[in-house]
């Protein structure tokens, strides 16, 4: 019963995922992937030369890894970069990461069994995964997605290193008019950046004073928050899973409360049954639902050995049972043998202890 609850449980989880990857808009019949090279394969030759129960040497200074073996350790946080289990190639900021501090521990981990590692490189190491994740999504764009091709062509030169479904989130991205804006200010592209980015007066025409005006408020609000908080704090339209999250941003504060049916500042593309979830094919991928499927992924896995214990623990506990009733069988079998023998006259029955 156990077996068919997990296959069960298995089956529509799978359905879940399947139904996520396919409500994407994406084109059928999506030409063959060309066979790749794996990328940093060559500097992760020396891999090929360690011994079993051997380690990498490294030098150490002020919390860095320095000598000839430092860049194996930095090619080796690149390799750990693209497993898109761990680290999520699709999400749009390394502070958005689920799990990140987990992770990272991982991470860590795994270094310490191929290399002489040192905790005072803690921080190097998390700083390199990250500079490293950047640098691959970087050049992934660059090498693999040309904006002149179809969909279909740009996912069939899918990386071999990137699971498929977060190179199609990510194409999706790279299409959108908000990927050019954060491209280009290198901001998220936020309700206000978007307003500041398109509301101005082409060449030669007068600006429109109230859109001035609007535009030096939400600039001024941007500046406060980086000043107190570090960062800006406003989600970015492609991240938007709730009307929710449009309440209090700049633009708000600037325009006023939204109305209801409307969201303004982001054109047609994204409607409040989007971020309602009324229509499940349009909604836009939320990647907490992703690391959300992960762990339940992880649960079952871990609930199934739970299971498998339990039952070897009650098989064990059955033929104990079954033994001792065997036992008292046989003892209760030699009695009545002993009670026929009786009967039959028998003088050389054994007398038992008093």
């Amino acid at each position: 019963i156990w077996k068919k609850e997990i296959h069960q449980f298995h089956y529509s989880l799978q359905d879940n995922i399947n139904f996520i990857c396919t409500s994407w808009n994406m084109d059928d019949n999506p030409q063959p992937t060309a066979a790749k090279k794996v990328r940093g394969g060559a500097k992760l030759n020396f891999l090929t030369k360690v011994k079993k129960g051997e380690k990498v040497s490294l030098e150490f200074c002020q919390g860095a890894p320095v000598g000839p073996n430092a860049n194996k350790i930095s090619a080796y946080c690149g390799k750990m970069t693209l497993n898109g289990e761990n680290f999520p190639f699709d999400i749009r900021d390394w502070s958005e990461m689920p799990h990140k501090e987990e992770k990272l521990e991982e991470a860590i981990e795994e270094l310490k069994n191929i290399f002489h590692y040192s905790d005072e490189i803690n921080f190097w190491v998390e700083e390199k995964i990250h500079e490293k994740w950047k640098e691959n999504k970087r050049n992934m764009r660059l090498e693999h997605f040309d904006e002149k091709n179809t969909d279909a062509q740009n996912r069939a030169n899918c990386p071999n290193e990137v699971i498929d479904t977060q190179w199609a989130n990510m194409l999706r991205y790279w299409r959108s008019p908000e990927f050019k804006i954060e491209e280009t200010t290198q901001k998220k592209a936020n309700r206000a950046v978007v307003y500041q980015k398109t509301n101005r007066a082409k060449e030669g025409k007068t600006p429109n004073p109230i859109v001035e005006a609007n535009r030096a408020r939400m600039e001024s609000l941007e500046r406060e928050d980086l000043e107190e908080n570090g960062s800006d704090n406003d989600v970015s339209i492609l991240e938007l899973t709730s009307y929710d999250q449009l309440k209090g941003d700049k633009y708000s504060k600037i325009m006023g409360a939204e109305k209801p049916g409307r969201i303004r500042g982001v054109g047609s593309a994204i409607k409040v049954t989007k971020l309602s979830g009324a229509s499940s094919s349009n909604v836009v991928q939320n990647n907490e639902e992703n690391a959300a499927l992960r762990d339940e992924i992880k649960k079952l896995k871990e609930d199934q050995v739970h299971m498998q214990n339990d039952m070897e623990e009650e098989r064990l506990e059955m033929k104990k049972t079954v033994d001792e009733m065997k036992k008292a069988n046989d003892e209760s079998q030699n009695f009545f043998d002993a009670l026929l023998l009786l009967f039959a006259g028998r003088r050389d029955l054994p007398h038992s202890e008093p």
